[in-house]
């Protein structure tokens, strides 16, 4: 009997690959795994009732993942004629639940051996303790020791497989970057819970995920901060710790990025220096995907594709065509950025390559410069009178304020200008993410027409002063800035549809770090209304 284990595995990392190897092999089936874009399949040959058996226990031994999304089990008529994939990879391995059993278990020999590995997980090999310049063994009793010393207040330098780091106990949050998580049932007592962050962080690649800070901590503790970055212990050292923390009742650390100021040093002494370090990739969890906002762990070939254009907005396009085999459909890209030039570009075999659907954006130098284009036009100039009529302080602020940094020619730096302009108290990104409608104001999101649909000029003017006349008409600054972003998702929308109008696509591509933001990217995924294929990136970075 013959079946397949069809993996959905958004990588192309061999981790779970070496997974099923290792559970293969305790089984005495025949068995074969290979990798094709998107899927790891496991085909498995012996009698019904080994396989039975191999089935049951498959589970105890494969770890949670970020890549794995889905399986399909499948039974075929003949043992397929392939070759098994390379199980050789750079990239390390957190701690296996094989391992983790064993070094739970008082009667196992390496009962709190931080040190131990297997043939698919990594540790420091041949490895001491040196707490203090003094060689100790990995005990029970040294991470209750360092337990107790945090928990007196001591800050304790640590050497882990990702790099050495100080922990200390958390005393004043708005002054935290980053936490380790030393108990993840007790989330909810700092964070607001949700299901597929908390899967993540235990995920075997153990990566950082931002959470929005609980109301009630906020208010007991007069915190100003929303979000703050979280992680689960990814090597034996902090597992351990964190485990005798957790029954003192603390359940979060603090990273401290001051590695100068420590009371304790946990160090290790190797006797096989390892040159590789375990990653801690910074993700973004949605229902249906992740994000990657910082990540050293994708395939090395995608910076090489990266590099192929000048422009971040073309680069990125590139490593999204790569990572989904795309090479030979037509592609339009939105790369919608906080920090770089946003970018529109149409990818076609038929036009050997790539072009803009938008010309670099004009970024106005000063407000005068930009009231000044206002008065050229009739109805423009009636809409500004009565703007500073209306709101005389606002504009005599709004013309002696400097716009000349936003230089950036982007949507984000349009929005920035923006908030100058109107005088808006909070970004509009931040505004639209507080905004309790569902809907906002329509904003004017124009490109100049032209016979062709590429190269047009788009149009800031109409941008800012759509939104002028609703802040006329009295509408608030939040539902003003939620039409910002829900508008200019309606326009991605309609490009789409106009050059679908025009030239056949077969998908549209998503990237930049905008679409870190839940809502911006459901109100863009909610705005492409025909059936396009979405793709985003799936292990390199959203925005690099």
């Amino acid at each position: 009997m013959v079946l397949e284990f069809r993996f959905k595995y958004l990588s192309k990392n061999k981790t779970l690959g070496k997974f099923l190897d290792f559970a293969a092999k305790k089984s005495d089936c025949e068995y074969k795994i290979i990798q094709k874009l998107d899927f790891v399949h496991l085909y498995v040959k012996c009698s019904e009732k080994s396989l039975g058996e191999f089935s049951e226990s498959l589970s105890t031994y494969l770890p949670m993942s970020i890549f794995y999304y889905d399986i399909v089990i499948n039974t075929l008529p003949d043992f397929p004629n392939v070759q098994t994939m390379s199980l050789e990879q750079d990239n390390l391995i957190s701690f296996c639940p094989t391992c983790l059993r064993e070094v739970e278990d008082e009667e196992n020999k390496n009962y709190y051996n931080a040190f131990k590995s297997c043939e698919v997980c990594d540790s420091f090999e041949e490895a001491n303790f040196v707490l203090d310049n003094q060689k100790v063994n990995s005990s029970k009793e040294l991470f209750e020791n360092l337990a107790q010393k945090i928990n007196e207040n001591q800050k304790i330098k640590i050497k882990t497989l990702s790099g050495t780091f100080v922990f200390s106990k958390v005393n004043d949050l708005d002054s935290s970057t980053n936490l380790l998580a030393t108990n993840l049932l007790n989330m909810s007592s700092l964070v607001v819970e949700n299901k597929t962050d908390i899967v993540s962080l235990a995920s075997i690649e153990k990566p950082s995920v931002d959470f929005k800070i609980n109301e009630i901590y906020k208010l007991n503790n007069g915190i100003k901060k929303d979000f703050i970055n979280i992680r689960f212990a990814n090597d034996l050292t902090l597992y351990f710790l964190s485990l005798e923390l957790s029954k003192l009742n603390i359940n979060f650390l603090n990273i401290e990025n001051n590695k100068n100021e420590f009371d304790v040093f946990l160090d290790v002494e190797e006797k096989i220096i390892k040159n590789k370090i375990l990653d801690i990739p910074h993700i973004k969890c949605f229902d249906n995907k992740k994000f990657f906002l910082d990540s050293k762990s994708y395939d090395k070939s995608l910076d090489v594709i990266y590099s192929k254009f000048e422009e971040k907005n073309k680069s990125h396009f590139m490593t999204v065509l790569a990572e989904n085999e795309l090479f030979d459909k037509a592609i339009v890209n939105f790369y919608i950025s906080t920090k770089d030039d946003d970018g529109l570009s149409f990818y076609s075999e038929k036009f050997d390559g790539l072009i803009d659907i938008v010309k670099p954006f004009n970024i106005p130098s000063s407000v005068e410069q930009f009231f000044e284009t206002m008065k050229k036009d009739e109805t423009s100039n009636r809409l500004l009178q009565n703007y500073k009529e209306k709101f005389e302080d606002d504009y005599n602020k709004a013309l002696n304020t400097d716009i000349s940094t936003y230089k950036t020619k982007s949507f984000y730096n349009y929005w920035q200008i923006a908030k100058q302009i109107l005088c808006f108290e909070e970004d509009i990104l931040e505004n639209a993410n507080k905004c309790m409608l569902e809907k906002g104001p329509r904003i004017d999101y124009k490109l100049v027409e032209d016979e062709k649909l590429y190269n047009r000029e788009f149009d800031y003017v109409k941008l800012i002063k759509s939104a002028m006349s609703f802040k006329l008409a009295g509408v608030e600054e939040e539902t003003i800035s939620l039409g910002f972003m829900e508008s200019l998702a309606h326009f991605i929308g309609y490009e789409l549809d106009n050059i679908n109008s025009s030239y056949d696509l077969d998908g549209v591509s998503l990237c930049g770090d905008m679409f870190r933001y839940d809502i911006f990217t459901s109100l863009v995924e909610k705005s492409i209304t025909k059936n396009f294929n979405i793709y985003y990136n799936k292990e390199f970075v959203i925005q690099k």
